[in-house]
């Protein structure tokens, strides 16, 4: 067991300086945190189409980054999964 009185502030890296992190979050995505939220959720592609009045090839357009996420679309999304819509920018 480590004596938390040896650890000072010097030891401890901020994981945002650590290149593991910065490389996941150069792969983050509009489209990769609505679909992480989306099975978080337990919902299918259709099921969240049916939700938003739209069709699952628009969802599944959405979620690969092949059509971005519009500004309407990012509210819907964010009072659907209790997040804040800038997650979807």
């Amino acid at each position: 067991m480590i004596d938390k009185k040896q650890i000072s502030l010097e030891d401890v890296m901020n994981v945002e300086d650590m290149q593991w992190y910065k490389e996941e979050a150069a792969k983050d995505t509009p489209g990769r945190a609505l679909r992480f939220y989306r099975k978080l959720k337990g919902m299918t592609q259709p099921e969240l189409a049916e939700m938003l009045g739209t069709t699952k090839q628009f969802i599944s357009n959405l979620e690969n980054d092949r059509k971005p996420i519009s500004r309407m679309m990012t509210k819907k999304l964010s009072e659907i999964f209790n997040v804040p819509a800038s997650r979807f920018i």
